[in-house]
């Protein structure tokens, strides 16, 4: 009788334990494990979760460290990250290899297309394809990348505008409209057949994006008629699917979840609204305060994003790298980069991404400084992996944030960071009270070097190739090779990078 009330006594205390050991709020939860047998095997917690009524949790693990257990946070706290450093590690040797591959996926074969990359045989099929988003972010990084050099960007641009007219007013064989096509075959500019996440709803904005940035280039270099006459109806035809059809339910970044509220499309619709307004004034054309209407349409519910702790890309997909390229490619006006919901956000992630992959917790225990940004956690795409493109683009985030700092100096005087409305960067950066906007230019842009460094150890051994990814276990370089948007966001960060650390001194000074 002792012996039987001893063991109930022991089993209610070791289930109670188990119990306890298990109570952590969802943001705390570090996935341990892919199914329950393995999740056993490891000794972890096992908790399936609910969301609307079925067990089809998106994005909080169902096997999770217990808090009795190590888990990678151990190595993803905020002050296991270094965020400093004082240059990006490329060379000038190496960006002119990287130029010179990312020149070489432009206008191919004359045609005007933009290959996503020349490799026929990666985990994902052939990429020998005209992405529309890809295209048109990678169009409009040539433009600034060259300081909008006329004659530099002339040859790809004009093909560009080409390809374009052409590929606008395909009959299309997927029952859809031809704008919202995600990609093309480069040899005779048909929308491709096979099974794909359709529709693309940002393509037609940032095509129209990259063709107003054009049509600007034109019109500062005499080209008037050019500007009017071949680009105007470009546009104009893009933004008519646009402004009709933005609420429509469309593909995400990664072609994979289907949402009528992406965080990135709005972002993309904003600022090609708006940019393409400001081109019609420019050319006399009376409908840009139509376009900015609908741009503040869209504003006006993007603010949903912002859940109280980070900006979220979608219900279906909260957690997601493509936030942070919304907020750097087109916070001009809303959620700038150096914005307290930026901060916030990217705090958040690169926690998230730290949690992920085994190379960065490693790297943040040896005191390497930055981090390597993916897709979204779970990710399992090619082995779900660090992405080159997305590193990158954090890495600019910083440095435009660090700018924007100095602007701010520059205006309104070297004046100290409230813990109030600075809160979350200074969280972020480490900057103790007292510390100032000069102080803050100084983190964001040592971030950024951070960050690039990180980058460049994994990339320094392949010639100047960059490629989609990078293993999350091994540190080398995976998928795609020589993938264009890749290229386009590293020399884009590394174009913006340019000239800051001289006008900060300049400002210390």
């Amino acid at each position: 009788m002792e012996k039987t009330l001893l063991l109930l006594v022991c089993g209610v205390f070791l289930s109670v334990h188990a119990q306890d050991r298990c109570e952590l709020a969802d943001t705390e939860k570090y996935d341990c494990a892919p199914v329950y047998d393995a999740c056993m095997e490891k000794g972890c917690c096992w908790v399936p979760v609910e969301r609307n009524g079925t067990y089809k949790g998106q994005g909080t693990p169902w096997c999770f460290y217990g808090t009795d257990q190590p888990s990678p946070d151990d190595y993803c706290k905020p002050e296991m990250f270094n965020w400093e450093a004082s240059d990006p590690g490329f060379s000038d040797s190496e960006y002119q290899i990287m130029y010179g591959k990312y020149k070489a996926n432009l206008n191919i074969d004359g045609t005007g297309a933009i290959v996503a990359a020349p490799d026929h045989e990666t985990p994902g099929g052939d990429y020998y394809f005209h992405w529309m988003r890809d295209a048109g972010l990678s169009i409009k990084a040539w433009m600034d990348i060259n300081d909008n050099d006329y004659d530099t960007v002339r040859d790809a641009l004009e093909g560009y505008a080409k390809w374009t007219g052409i590929v606008q007013h395909k009959a299309d064989p997927n029952d859809i409209d031809v704008r919202i096509e995600p990609k093309f075959t480069i040899e005779d500019q048909e929308p491709y057949t096979g099974g794909w996440c359709r529709p693309q709803t940002d393509g037609p904005a940032l095509r129209a994006m990259a063709m107003a940035k054009w049509g600007q280039i034109l019109l500062d270099n005499g080209h008037d008629d050019e500007a009017k006459a071949t680009i105007w109806p470009l546009i104009k035809f893009d933004l008519e699917w646009v402004t009709e059809n933005w609420q429509s339910t469309g593909c995400d970044l990664w072609e994979e979840a289907r949402s009528d509220d992406f965080f990135f499309n709005r972002m993309a619709f904003i600022y090609c609204l708006n940019a393409a307004a400001d081109f019609a004034d420019q050319i006399g054309e009376g409908i840009g305060d139509s376009y900015r209407s609908v741009a503040d349409d869209i504003k006006s519910v993007i603010v949903t994003h912002w859940n109280g702790n980070y900006l979220t890309e979608s219900e279906n997909r909260p957690d997601d790298g493509a936030t942070i390229h919304a907020i750097t490619t087109f916070g001009k006006d809303l959620y700038q980069p150096d914005s307290e919901e930026c901060a916030a956000t990217i705090n958040y992630l690169t926690r998230a991404f730290c949690r992920e992959y085994p190379i960065n917790q490693q790297e943040n225990e040896a005191g390497d400084p930055g981090v390597l940004m993916g897709r979204y956690p779970n990710d399992s795409y090619a082995g779900g992996n660090p992405w080159q493109l997305l590193t990158a683009v954090l890495a600019e985030c910083f440095y435009v944030g660090g700018r924007i700092s100095m602007d701010t100096v520059k205006k309104t005087g070297n004046n100290k960071l409230s813990p109030v409305t600075n809160k979350q960067w200074m969280k972020l950066l480490n900057l103790e009270e007292g510390a100032t906007l000069t102080d803050l230019a100084t983190a964001q842009i040592a971030a950024g070097d951070a960050v690039m460094t990180r980058l460049h150890n994994h990339v320094k051994d392949d010639g100047g190739k960059i490629d989609e990814q990078i293993d999350k276990n091994t540190g080398k370089q995976a998928s795609a090779e020589d993938l264009t948007w890749s290229y386009a966001n590293i020399l884009h960060a590394l174009h913006i990078r340019n000239g800051l650390v001289e006008d900060l001194a300049m400002l210390q000074n």
